[in-house]
């Protein structure tokens, strides 16, 4: 439009002063006018700056062209860094998700190996308890080792001093001569018996005779069972035990010597019977009435070591004390 209007000057002034010298005065179009009127020199004047606003307008017209390029390319790239960004948007929003997918998963896997580690600490811990408990458990039965061994050897003592002090009962009392003589005798008494037996029939049998002579001992009817455990003992019924009673019997009876002599061939018969530890005090107070105080001691010293949990190793270490 401001093109338009500085045209349609032009051509007016050029209109009005259209009349030249014939020698070139007065003509305007002249890089170097002359002989100009007055109005003429406005004219170039203001010709002259319109030129040069037309040139500067030009100029900025590029300047504005150019810029405008450039600012289309800017436009350009930033739709590109747009189009990059939505990208690399999306990209993120995949890095994110796929992030918060790790973070889940290594939150659940962090849980689950707190939950095994704590499941292996209990286990460690039990583990500990029952390897303390197996350690006792060890230490104690390699005390109770310790312990039997100990026991075996007491024992084994116990038994060579049992073994002595029968060695001396037999020297003392009876010799072995004798004691076979005796099972000689049982032996044909036996013989007899078993004759008679098959003449006569019992009428009790050896077993309810055993039986009904315990229950009068019992009763301290020494009287009728006396006779009983001596037919037993002749017929060789459990002659360990029978001599056991009748040696009791003889020791209510004060008849200590005798009473030595029945618990004497108990023991060589059967010398693990239950009644063994009253049958050994028994005779050592046998020998402490009849003098024989070395015996008793031993006796009561065997008992002590033999059978040390016993009632009868109670009273004996009450004798021994007693002696002191």
């Amino acid at each position: 439009m401001f093109k338009i209007f500085i045209s349609l000057y032009l051509f007016s002034v050029l209109f009005l002063y259209a009349e030249q010298s014939m020698f070139g005065a007065g003509d305007l179009e002249s890089s170097t006018p002359y002989g100009l009127t007055s109005a003429e020199k406005v004219i170039v004047k203001n010709k002259n700056i319109l030129k040069n606003n037309e040139n500067k307008l030009k100029k900025n017209e590029k300047k504005i062209n150019k810029a405008d390029s450039k600012l289309n390319n800017h436009d350009e790239r930033i739709y590109a860094l747009e189009s990059i960004l939505e990208g690399e948007s999306l990209k993120l929003n995949k890095v994110y998700i796929n992030l918060n997918k790790y973070k889940n998963e290594f939150l659940s896997f962090n849980e689950k190996t707190l939950y095994q580690f704590t499941k292996y600490d209990e286990y460690n811990q039990q583990n500990n308890i029952q390897l303390k408990q197996l350690n006792d458990n060890i230490e104690n039965l390699q005390f109770q080792i310790e312990q039997s061994r100990i026991n075996i050897s007491t024992l084994k003592s116990s038994f060579d001093k049992m073994v002595t002090l029968m060695n001396e009962i037999n020297d003392s009392y009876i010799t072995k001569k004798e004691f076979n003589k005796l099972i000689s005798i049982l032996d044909k008494r036996e013989k007899v018996q078993q004759t008679q037996a098959k003449k006569k029939k019992s009428t009790k049998s050896n077993k309810v005779l055993l039986e009904e002579a315990r229950k009068l001992f019992k009763k301290d009817n020494f009287s009728k069972a006396l006779p009983i455990f001596i037919k037993l003992i002749e017929i060789k019924h459990r002659p360990a035990e029978c001599n056991y009673y009748v040696g009791e019997i003889k020791y209510y009876r004060k008849k200590y010597k005798d009473a030595l002599h029945y618990f004497k061939n108990s023991m060589i018969l059967y010398d693990k019977a239950k009644y063994l530890p009253k049958l050994l005090l028994h005779s050592a107070i046998s020998f402490e009435k009849v003098g024989d105080d070395d015996n008793a001691q031993n006796f009561y010293n065997t008992i002590v070591d033999v059978y040390p949990d016993s009632i009868e190793a109670k009273e004996a270490s009450k004798k021994i004390k007693n002696q002191i």
